[in-house]
């Protein structure tokens, strides 16, 4: 039994040679990937945003003018005005204070308040009858219309005392996250990467539109917690699907394609917000348009590679023959068994010769040789081809028995005569065992495929998150991923939410966040196609840290240079999560892909967590939360040098191809060329 590495890499290839469905399957699920979740996780940042606010006048002054009530009545410092606090104004008061006024100037009472009193007079009232102490907004509070009509944090005034309400609701939805990744990694794994994909569709649309109407605050959070169990798994799944369906040569792109194409998301967002600036109908934008998802379930297709890791052969090649139909390209039925065949023949042929084959780059020979032995396919002996081999057997030595009588050629014409008949009988015979095997091709197609998926299968169906710790190459490798991305994503995630303080509106300012990542994922697609994959991550982590530590030690009356190092640290994390989820996915073995991914992303939700209190720690050295994440990011570059080469590199199937994977690698290795 192989591993079918080679295999299903030759497939995929003769299958997208040429045509266009398998471009277009490919940004389908690019875009799956990336623009539903990033309107799914980054929405939350306008639909909770705090505008400013301070405490709002008794019903009855509402009719004076905001700003001259807050200034008169809300403390001061350092040009801000407390959001919480307020000196309390008696109404009663105030409009006695004002009769009195007016009787003694004798002034025209006949026009309505406040249109009979100057604003000097107000002004004087207010600070007459105002407490002389600030105490807790009484009335509600008054918030600034100038960024935002409504949020939910001023339709259900989460302020003050309520704020912590907005942060909670952000933590739970990552909460959400962590379990739904465990879970549907472990479904992708165990029944299929098409049916996970669809059923993440079919829950996560109708609640993303449900939290356009949620009542009340908590079950707006309720709803998010459920829609955070689809992130970032219905990121990383399609991902994967497109890995596994594209050639070795357009692997590369996927997670390039998908960072963009997620950058893109981010700015089409900041778009919407600004241009709608009202929750609900910016939440209706971001959800009632992905009902077209439901399309999918016409043109998604399975992964052969997650078909030939449960042994079913005949299905992965009815897949690739369905895509390479698509685009025009027509291959015959049985040629994934041939290839097989074919690559089996050639590594058996280099092992005869003393070399090892080339596709295995190791040195562990009596290893390799072991494997290849053990997991030879036995195939069912063709039945039909043997009969009429037989049957060509059988007329052969016939004729050659009669020529043999007729040497002197006496007896010439009625042994032609017997040859004739004998031919005759032979092929009558023939094409009746071949309308018959017509008769029954249906089933017997059924019991070969069946009879090619028991023989072929990989052994390794069953594999669970537990043999990653039972093999030490896969466990080692697991750990660093891990590592790296909780680094990485507490990078970014951090430099993400310190965004709005660069002294701009909210909407440039998430614009401009979302706009600096497409020159990132460019730049880190072009260089990891030459460079490959681990020197790329090592030289984007540690500019990214030293950026970050700089932005710590640079003096508050120079924020330019603050704002550039910020974006330079913001595209280094953003190019290596493009190289990353590139990486992660050509480092670990088809039959437990989505399943690590799904633990090593469980494990970053859980790192991501602790982002809020990272950021807090400035209350005690403003240069603390910059100066972790530098140091983060610049460890998760150097650990990064400890992971083999991708690059020019068949996917791992098995298990045990991910254990052989790289064990014999160079730290200061760089890319080999492909062969």
């Amino acid at each position: 039994m192989s591993s079918w590495t080679r295999e299903l890499d030759e497939a995929s290839i003769l299958a997208t040679k040429q045509g266009w469905w398998h471009v277009l399957l490919f940004y389908l699920l690019c875009g799956l990937a990336a623009i539903p979740t990033s309107f799914l996780v980054f929405s939350q940042v306008f639909t909770n945003a705090t505008p400013g606010h301070w405490c709002a006048p008794p019903p009855e002054l509402r009719v004076l003018d905001d700003e001259l009530y807050r200034n008169l009545t809300v403390p001061e410092q350092h040009g801000v005005f407390d959001s919480c606090r307020a000196y309390s104004v008696d109404s009663r008061e105030f409009f006695v204070y004002l009769e009195r006024f007016n009787r003694s100037q004798d002034v025209n009472t006949n026009e309505s308040f406040p249109f009979n009193v100057s604003t000097s007079v107000i002004t004087e009232a207010i600070l007459a009858v105002r407490s002389d102490e600030a105490k807790k907004c009484e009335n509600g509070w008054s918030f600034s219309t100038e960024l935002y009509k409504r949020t939910l944090v001023t339709q259900y005034l989460l302020v003050c005392d309520a704020d912590w309400l907005p942060r909670t609701s952000n933590a739970l939805f990552w909460v959400g996250s962590i379990f739904g990744n465990l879970f549907f990694g472990w479904m992708s794994d165990r029944y299929g990467r098409r049916p996970t994909i669809l059923l993440m569709i079919l829950l996560q649309v109708p609640l993303s539109i449900a939290t356009s109407f949620p009542g009340n605050y908590w079950i707006y959070v309720v709803l998010r917690i459920f829609c955070g169990l689809f992130f970032p798994a219905l990121y990383q799944l399609p991902f994967i699907l497109a890995l596994e369906l594209m050639p070795p040569a357009q692997r590369t792109n996927a997670g390039i394609v998908v960072g963009m194409l997620f950058a893109s998301g981010m700015c089409l967002l900041a778009l919407l917000a600004y241009a709608l600036r009202d929750w609900f109908y910016l939440s209706l934008a971001t959800s009632l348009p992905f009902l077209l998802l439901f399309g999918y379930v016409f043109i998604l297709p399975e992964s052969p590679r997650w078909l030939v890791g449960r042994g079913r052969i005949a299905d992965a090649e009815k897949v690739l023959i369905s895509i390479a139909k698509r685009n025009g390209i027509t291959l015959p039925r049985g040629f994934l068994l041939e290839l097989h065949k074919t690559i089996k023949e050639e590594d058996d042929l280099e092992l005869s010769n003393g070399r090892m084959p080339k596709i295995r780059r190791t040195s562990l020979r009596e290893e390799y040789i072991e494997r290849r032995i053990s997991n030879m396919p036995s195939f069912k002996p063709d039945f039909k081809r043997i009969a009429e081999i037989n049957e060509e057997l059988n007329e052969n030595s016939l004729l050659n028995a009669n020529d043999s009588k007729n040497d002197d050629g006496s007896e010439s014409q009625a042994s032609n005569n017997e040859k004739s008949i004998i031919l005759q009988m032979s092929t009558l015979r023939r094409k009746s065992i071949q309308i018959v095997n017509r008769l029954i091709s249906i089933e017997d197609d059924d019991i070969e495929n069946k009879i090619m998926d028991d023989q072929n299968s990989e052994g390794d169906c069953e594999a669970s998150l537990l043999d990653i710790f039972r093999y030490p190459n896969i466990r080692k490798k697991f750990f660093i991923l891990t590592f790296n991305w909780v680094a990485v994503g507490v990078a970014y995630n951090s430099l993400s939410y310190n965004t709005p303080n660069l002294g701009v509106d909210d909407y440039l300012a998430f614009f401009i966040g979302g706009a600096v990542e497409l020159p990132s994922y460019f730049i880190a697609w072009r260089c990891i196609e030459r460079y490959g994959r681990r020197w790329v991550f090592f030289s984007f982590a540690t500019i990214g840290g030293i950026a970050c530590v700089c932005c710590g030690l640079v003096p508050e009356d120079l924020p330019w240079v603050t704002v550039s190092l910020a974006m330079l640290g913001r595209l280094s994390a953003a190019a290596c999560f493009a190289v990353f989820y590139v990486q992660i996915g050509e480092l670990l073995p088809t039959v437990l892909r989505a399943q690590a991914m799904g633990a090593s992303s469980f494990i970053a939700g859980v790192g991501l967590l602790a982002c809020p209190y990272i950021v807090y720690l400035a209350v005690i050295f403003k240069a603390l939360p910059l100066l972790i994440i530098g140091v983060l990011s610049i460890a998760a570059g150097f650990t990064s040098l400890f992971l083999p080469e991708t690059l020019n590199q068949p996917l791992p199937q098995t298990l045990g191809d991910g254990e052989l994977y790289g064990r014999d690698f160079k730290i200061l290795s760089c890319v080999q060329e492909e062969e």
